[in-house]
């Protein structure tokens, strides 16, 4: 799924292969790494006489990789951390490329730095965590879609880092972004992004317990509230509105009155639609991924694609306007 992050006033997009996204200037906070709970071990009651005791099984701790934090210095370094299995073996994948490899420690946290930077251009990071017993490897069910500027004279730009859930009906949520402009407020919008159930998802920031109400041009989108940290977000039905629109923030004052606006265009992407044979016509910015999750509703599923047009696809990761692909019925 194509995404299109739109940086301040009028810059251009960049264009990553997951899903559309459109944001302002603004730097989000990472979430934290926080230790598991303690566990409070309970006294079993002893067993009656002549009794064996049920052999006590672990529970199986989550297994699924996960990123917390993704950050690029303006040299392309790179800071990579996130949380899996204790014991288990990660690799960062750049598409299916991979980048480093890193053990989680005993709290299941860990952090790679490659030792290469990352270069210009736009990629899609995936985890895979295998286990110490030689355990069938595990993806994680999200994935990062990163974009990384060209280095430039006296231009220190910004990479930019954004987690694109699996389920379509939660708010992607920036990473990274440039820093704002000098005197840039506090209320943004991040990210917004269409659901594969045809709603609209945004997400931002804004002060502490700020009442925001929002509009697609003049049209009222919905209200939302940020949380203790400053985070907002809210879903709603896509607007009744033809191609692109602007979409309008304004953050309400005790009395209802307007304190701060901002305001931001939004270009959906053309929905795919299926030709009479079950056949779909590739248009400029579309990703296997990006029509999987609009024609089936999972990203994941764009497997099924790949493995139905390997006469076409010599790489997941490069299909080009114009193709003709058959999209299996399941």
């Amino acid at each position: 799924m194509q995404r299109s992050l739109w940086l301040g006033s009028g810059a251009a997009a960049l264009v990553f292969a997951a899903a559309a996204i459109y944001g302002l200037r603004g730097t989000p906070e990472p979430r934290q790494l926080l230790p598991p709970a303690p566990q409070i071990a309970a006294t079993p009651a002893p067993a009656p006489a002549g009794v064996a005791k049920p052999p006590t099984a672990a529970a199986a701790p989550n297994r699924t990789p996960s990123f917390d934090i993704v950050k690029i210095d303006p040299d392309g370094q790179a800071v990579i951390a996130g949380r899996a299995a204790p014991g288990d073996r990660v690799r960062v994948l750049d598409g299916d490329k991979p980048i480093g490899e890193v053990t989680a420690d005993q709290r299941g946290e860990w952090v790679l730095v490659p030792a290469a930077p990352m270069p210009s251009g736009d990629r899609r990071l995936a985890l895979e965590a295998a286990r110490p017993n030689g355990a069938d490897p595990v993806r994680s069910q999200d994935v990062v879609g990163l974009s990384v500027p060209a280095p430039a004279a006296g231009d220190k730009g910004g990479a930019v880092a954004v987690l694109l859930p699996e389920d379509a009906g939660k708010p992607a949520q920036a990473l990274q972004l440039p820093q704002p402009a000098p005197g840039a407020g506090p209320l943004r919008l991040d990210t917004a992004d269409y659901d594969g159930t045809d709603k609209l998802v945004l997400s931002g920031h804004a002060e502490p317990g700020a009442r925001l109400n929002l509009y697609a041009g003049n049209q009222p989108l919905g209200t939302a509230t940020a949380n203790a940290a400053g985070k907002w977000s809210l879903a709603t039905p896509r607007p009744a509105t033809a191609g692109g629109f602007e979409l309008r923030l304004d953050q309400l004052a005790a009395d209802g009155s307007v304190v701060r606006r901002i305001a931001a265009p939004f270009e959906p992407p053309a929905e795919p639609a299926l030709g009479e044979s079950g056949s779909y016509v590739v248009k400029r910015g579309n990703s296997l991924w990006w029509i999987a999750r609009r024609m089936y509703g999972q990203g994941p599923r764009y497997t099924a694609i790949y493995s139905a047009n390997r006469d076409l696809i010599r790489d997941p990761d490069l299909i080009y306007p114009g193709q003709v692909f058959k999209l299996p019925k399941s």
